[in-house]
């Protein structure tokens, strides 16, 4: 199976890479595209785009069609941001890259978090 580091050394994006190797192991179909805009922290640095992408895949599974429902993205989302912060002690792009934080790092780690929250 191909990871999402591998994707990302393909030339996908941090985000794209996680969206790829998320339809890859949950057997999902979103489009790669939804990613293409995170990158790079939203393309200035801001959020990690693998994190935004995790946040995407979370919502897809988890998420919810209605008011009504209860919002089961939550939880997962809270508890993937508290173990990035507590390794990396941010979420920020720049501020990743200024500590020495190479992107297939972080995009490697949060596909794992990513894996081990899902199943």
């Amino acid at each position: 199976m191909t990871t999402a580091v591998d994707f990302h050394k393909q030339g996908y994006n941090c985000a794209e890479a996680i969206i790829k190797s998320a339809n890859e192991k949950f057997d999902l179909n979103l489009p790669v595209n939804l990613g293409s805009a995170f990158g790079s922290g939203m393309a200035i640095g801001s959020t990690c785009g693998a994190i935004t992408a995790a946040a995407i895949v979370l919502g897809h599974l988890k998420g919810r069609n209605e008011a009504t429902e209860r919002n089961l993205a939550r939880m997962p989302m809270k508890e993937l941001m508290k173990v990035i912060n507590e390794k990396y002690g941010t979420d920020n792009c720049l501020a990743l890259k200024k500590n020495g934080v190479p992107c297939d790092e972080i995009i490697e780690f949060v596909d794992k978090k990513l894996n081990e929250i899902v199943e």
